[in-house]
């Protein structure tokens, strides 16, 4: 893989940590979407908890930190710190709790029988997002609509585009506009760790504007430029300096997705060839839109929603970005990271399935998603190879912005169930800060082209 390719998909993965069906998908009624903030959350989950309470009732009773945390402005505390974990799935129990899991949960359990374990914790919905979104979300859910294919958003704005969705497609979207930061600055550092346990370190630092979810200009909105981002390569030595510019839109049909890069040894910014979709990434076993469990244009496949189950999920995964947690510890495990450091919770989830369409071209035939319905973060990842096998899982940790008021992801690992290899990626706990949101406004001309030239020199 040539170095330009490689700083260029560098750069669309910085973007990515932030961001079909033949006619046109429209927005609900009205009176459909008066049940926000009466049935439904204010962004469309069930109020209600489940029969047996083991899902408990919304609350939203915190905006922001919670009384019993302190926070310090570099790092999410543990909002549930002490409490202990209800009891823990193994491959020796599996069985009881089977119906709960998904596909790629039970591969891992297959494949990792004697170290690979869940440890399940109470299931707390506690937080709530601003009146800025929520009421955005709720102009969202009369005017939001999908045309050319499913191909361009019209009509949404400040956050989820569809809360009452209705198809698979609609939840994509859901996910390329759940909450998340307008202006975004994080440390990235990713580890590949192979089946021998050797590991290959990234590392990158990131800052991106994203227009979108400023949400306090609806009025002038033009479904244009969605995200910008920067990407400044810190790690492996080879890439250290280059600097990735792109740009993203959610009318893929009209403006699909640019990026530049900048070269300190030639001092020059040159467009980035065509890479996406299935191209393979250097940080992981997994593609260019695989990140985050999907990003991009979903024009190759034809999504279906399956329905809504009750799983266990990775939330509220606060100790991953914790400064006690080393980064060896994370991945000291082979195959896949240390079980307790990550938090389970019982949830509901969305899930869709994208089959890949006839006459185009992927590695993944098959991928099913599970969007977690408070946060409508894409929690969960199975993708199955072109001959229907499960090939790779993927998990995101999800966890509170106190800054941003918004549920983030603070890890995501890669695992391939067949080489054995994984990528634990956008881990933090060893910087100064993790991911920090919503800080300041972008500096003038910094998400421009001669920004980018100006700052490489």
């Amino acid at each position: 893989m040539s170095q330009r390719i490689t700083s260029a998909l560098a750069g669309l993965a910085g973007l990515l940590v932030l961001g079909l069906l033949p006619v046109a998908q429209a927005a609900v009624s009205a009176e459909e979407a008066a049940q926000l903030g009466q049935s439904l959350t204010p962004t469309g989950a069930e109020i209600a908890g489940n029969a047996d309470g083991s899902i408990p009732a919304w609350s939203g009773k915190w905006l922001g930190a919670p009384p019993q945390v302190k926070y310090d402005g570099k790092r999410n505390a543990d909002p549930y710190a002490g409490e202990a974990a209800l009891f823990t799935i193994t491959a020796q129990n599996l069985g009881d709790y089977k119906d709960r899991l998904s596909e790629g949960q039970k591969a891992l359990f297959a494949k990792y029988p004697t170290s690979y374990r869940m440890l399940v914790y109470p299931t707390h919905r506690d937080f709530r997002y601003s009146d800025l979104l929520t009421q955005n979300v709720r102009l969202n859910a009369t005017s939001a609509q999908l045309s050319n294919d499913g191909l361009s958003l019209k009509g949404a704005y400040g956050g989820p585009a569809f809360p009452i969705p209705k198809t698979g497609i609609e939840i994509v979207y859901n996910v390329l506009t759940t909450p998340s930061a307008w202006m975004y600055e994080a440390p990235n550092v990713g580890a590949y760790v192979q089946p021998n346990g050797a590991v290959g370190w990234s590392r990158t630092t990131l800052t991106a504007y994203n227009r979108y979810q400023k949400g306090d200009n609806r009025a002038h909105w033009d479904d244009g430029i969605y995200s910008q981002s920067l990407t400044l390569q810190k790690a492996p030595p080879r890439e250290a300096g280059k600097i990735a510019f792109t740009v993203n839109s959610l009318d893929h049909a009209r403006m699909p997705r640019q990026a530049w890069q900048y070269d300190p040894g030639s001092r020059r910014l040159r467009k980035s060839p065509d890479v996406g979709y299935d191209y393979p990434m250097p940080t992981g076993p997994r593609v260019v839109d695989e990140q985050n469990g999907f990003n991009g244009s979903p024009e190759r496949y034809d999504w279906q929603l399956i329905g809504r189950r009750e799983i266990y999920v990775p939330f509220h995964t606060n100790r991953l970005e914790d400064p006690a947690t080393r980064y060896a510890e994370i991945i000291s495990t082979r195959g896949h990271p240390k079980p307790e450091l990550i938090r389970w919770e019982l949830r509901r989830v969305w899930v869709v399935e994208g089959t890949l369409k006839p006459g185009t071209r992927h590695v993944y035939g098959k991928r099913r998603f599970y969007v977690e319905e408070d946060s409508w973060q894409l929690v969960l990842a199975d993708n199955y190879d072109t001959r229907g096998q499960l090939w790779r899982t993927v998990t995101n940790g999800a966890a509170y912005a106190y800054d941003g008021s918004f549920y983030y992801l603070n890890a995501s690992f890669y695992q391939d169930l067949q080489s054995g290899a994984y990528s634990a990626e956008s881990i933090t706990s060893e910087e100064p800060t993790s991911a920090q949101f919503n800080r300041r406004e972008p500096a003038a001309n910094e998400f421009t082209l001669d920004g980018v030239r100006r700052g490489g020199n």
